[in-house]
């Protein structure tokens, strides 16, 4: 379903409007609202919840073309073995450009991914786990988005998880392999 929507962002969006609208139809009616207003209602939220998706994937795609257009993605990074309470326990989104045996991670706030902090270069990395695990719903508490997998790494400064989406995770895997001798 989601490849079918990432293919056509202007119909899934009208259908994820048409089903909301279906609900805030039946909702207007079962609360004793008139039918004239309880249509009126429907039109105006159809409308805000296709913009606000239609909108949303838009920027998604924008984003994405212009890190592709550099070699660079997005991902976000954590230290699961920090310690308790510690802010390097929680996940930090931020713009990766993955290089044969390392990754400078660039940590980044809002959609935009304006730069904040000091860029930092994670080097030695190793995967430890075989297959990727998805990330749960504690992982989008703090905002990593839905579909994303998370991979854990050895590395020279200690264990990393990383969450990306899973073509993402396959190009940094296939980075920080060490190369044939």
């Amino acid at each position: 379903m989601r490849k079918w929507a990432a293919k056509h962002p202007v119909l899934s969006s009208a259908l994820f409007a048409l089903l909301a609208g279906v609900v805030v139809l039946i909702v207007d009616i079962l609360l004793g609202r008139k039918l004239d207003t309880a249509i009126a209602n429907t039109v105006f939220w159809m409308l805000f919840f296709w913009g606000s998706s239609y909108f949303a994937q838009k920027r998604t795609r924008k984003t994405k073309a212009r890190l592709d257009e550099n070699g660079q993605s997005l991902m976000f990074l954590r230290y699961p073995d920090s310690r308790p309470g510690s802010l390097s326990g929680v996940w930090q989104m931020g713009v990766a450009t993955p290089s044969q045996g390392r990754i400078d991670f660039q940590p980044a706030v809002y959609e935009d991914l304006v730069p904040s902090g000091r860029s930092r270069a994670l080097t030695g990395l190793h995967a430890t786990g075989s297959q990727p695990r998805k990330a749960d719903r504690r992982d989008n508490k703090q905002a990593v988005p839905f579909g994303f997998q998370i991979v854990t790494f050895d590395s020279d400064g200690g264990p990393i998880e990383i969450a990306a989406s899973p073509d993402t995770l396959q190009k940094i895997q296939k980075a920080v392999e060490p190369a044939p001798q």
